[in-house]
């Protein structure tokens, strides 16, 4: 793999990013598919 030409420290960075990034996205996935849910509940709950 072309890590292996890297540096050691470029690795790590590199690591923490994918990891971040990953982090990330899961989190967005998850707030924009629980709209759908809520939406109804904070109407009903505001409509009260």
């Amino acid at each position: 793999m072309f890590l292996n030409y890297l540096p050691g420290g470029m690795i790590q960075v590199l690591e923490v990013a994918l990891v971040f990034s990953f982090l990330v996205g899961i989190i967005l996935v998850l707030f924009f598919t629980s709209d759908q849910a809520n939406t109804k509940n904070l109407y009903l709950k505001r409509a009260k």
